[in-house]
């Protein structure tokens, strides 16, 4: 895990509040009148699920996503996560007040197409940043209206089953604004929260 605390601790010298990470929840533009049945499922090109995780837990709770080990691993300390009820879904907020490093894992379950939610703003064009990419062998995305990896925060949305995705957004300490890309940062800290689902 040191490398994650590498990404995000502060180093040396005095850092510069960064701006607030607020968690891109766009997709949720999709209407209920558009969603197809689950069996229908995935859509838009989204790739399917094949090992659904069991969430039901870490939906009531985000914050147990990540152990105080992985926490301290990722921010250098072990800050408590804070719950909170986000548009989509329940959320939790990880931050290092000294640092301003942050986390957020929001669950986007009130919009029930997991990735194909993704993959259809996208195919509208309204993503400015969309990449694929696999997180702990979980299909998963990076995406956002704006990009905002030179602020040095990213989303990182991870499919947990073909109705079900989570977002991960990493906002990295001023001091390493620049210096390492935002996106790997999440996609570890997406796949730190992937192995603690599995281990229930």
């Amino acid at each position: 895990m040191a490398f994650l605390a590498g990404c995000t601790s502060p180093t040396g010298g005095q850092a510069t509040p960064a701006p607030a990470v607020t968690p891109d929840t766009s997709s949720e533009s999709t209407t209920p009148s558009d969603e197809p049945d689950s069996d229908e499922l995935p859509t838009d090109g989204a790739p399917k699920v094949n090992d659904p995780l069991e969430t039901t837990k870490f939906q009531e709770n985000p914050c147990l996503t990540l152990t105080s080990d992985q926490s301290e691993g990722i921010f250098g300390i072990s800050p408590s996560g804070q719950g909170y009820t986000d548009t989509l879904g329940n959320g939790c907020k990880w931050k290092n007040e000294e640092s301003r490093a942050q986390a957020d894992v929001v669950f986007l379950d009130k919009n029930p197409r997991g990735l194909s939610a993704e993959y259809a703003v996208n195919e509208d064009g309204r993503w400015v940043l969309f990449e694929e990419l696999t997180v702990a062998g979980y299909p998963a995305v990076i995406r956002g209206q704006v990009d905002r990896r030179p602020d040095g925060i990213c989303t990182v949305v991870v499919g947990a089953s073909d109705e079900l995705s989570y977002e991960v957004v990493v906002q990295q300490s001023s001091d390493r604004v620049g210096t390492t890309d935002p996106c790997v940062v999440a996609a570890d800290v997406a796949g730190e929260t992937v192995k603690t689902i599995k281990a229930g």
